[in-house]
Formats: structure tokens, C-alpha cells, sequence
């Protein structure tokens, strides 16, 4: 199988990923729409975008990543000719880690619009049944869940942009 074509494969098998995720997404993004109650505390737009990022945006992700894997890896990759050159499994690797990458900061940033929307939702309940009552600003899991999202965006965007020195550095100690 030619480098071009097995990059291409990797980039399909992400995007069919990247559905697996949305679909998952899906009764958590729809299910709140059911709640009259849940809807009018927490605002239509908040819920429209928590739906948005957590289903639509890795749906739209994993399609382009079906549709155009050729294109995509070809622009990652930056081949000119079909004859594979000595650095050949560098290359695929940087393919490999960038995807790992998009992956991991696409998931950062559903992630952490579900846990500011879960975070508003927790303050505009707390300020409606609770008022001038004292406490702690942002939930243990919605904090948690933000500190996650931050550092899981820090190291997606980290393989996604610092690839070809990720690469060089398992190079290095291969060797």
C-alpha cells in the first residue's frame, strides 16, 4: 500500500471516530430540549450551543475527514513525488501524532463548553432557589471538568502544532 493511501486510511479511520463521538454526544445534547423546566433555567441559546459543540461540530470534523482524506494527508504530508523517501515513517508519524492532536483539542473544547454550560446552568439554579445564600461559585465536577478540558486543549494543541518536534524527539531516542 503506498504512503499516500495508508495516510488517507488514517485520516478516514479518524473521521469515522470523530462520528462514533457525536453520535455519543447525542441524547446528552438533545435529552435537556425535553425539560420545559431545564430549557427556561437554563436558556434556549446555552442549550442550542452545548448541542452544537459536543454533536454538530465533531459530526462536521469526522465528514470532512471521510470525504477528503487525500487532501488531507497530502497536506500534511507535503509530497511531491510518488517515490517514498527515507523518511517515510517520520512523515506518517507526524500524521499520526497530528490527528492524535485534532482529536484530543476537539474533544478539549466540547468538553469544556459542556462544562461551562453545566457550570451557568449550577449558578442560575443556585441564584433562583437559593437567594443571598453563600457558597462556592462553581461546582466540584464542573471545575474538574473545566481543569480537565484546559490541560487536554494545552496538549492537543501541543501534538497538533509541536508534531515535527515530537517526531525528532522519539527519533532521538530511538536511536
Amino acid at each position: 500500500m503506498e504512503h499516500k493511501a495508508l495516510a488517507a486510511l488514517m485520516v478516514r479511520l479518524v473521521g469515522f471516530w470523530e462520528l462514533v463521538v457525536a453520535v455519543n454526544a447525542l441524547p446528552n445534547a438533545i435529552g435537556p430540549f425535553f425539560n420545559p423546566q431545564y430549557v427556561q433555567k437554563a436558556g434556549v441559546f446555552v442549550l442550542i450551543g452545548s448541542a452544537f459543540f459536543s454533536v454538530a461540530l465533531p459530526f462536521a470534523i469526522g465528514l470532512l475527514l471521510i470525504y477528503f482524506p487525500r487532501f488531507i494527508a497530502s497536506g500534511a504530508l507535503r509530497i511531491e513525488g510518488v517515490e517514498p523517501g527515507g523518511d517515510e515513517a517520520s512523515r506518517l508519524e507526524r500524521v499520526g501524532v497530528s490527528l492524535m492532536g485534532l482529536w484530543l483539542t476537539v474533544d478539549a473544547v466540547t468538553d469544556g463548553i459542556y462544562s461551562l454550560s453545566r457550570w451557568h446552568l449550577y449558578r442560575r439554579v443556585v441564584d433562583e432557589q437559593y437567594a443571598g445564600a453563600t457558597g462556592p461559585a462553581i461546582g466540584p465536577s464542573e471545575f474538574a471538568g473545566l481543569i480537565t478540558a484546559v490541560l487536554q486543549l494545552i496538549l492537543g494543541l501541543w501534538l497538533l502544532l509541536g508534531t515535527r518536534g515530537l517526531v525528532s524527539a522519539l527519533e532521538r531516542l530511538r536511536r
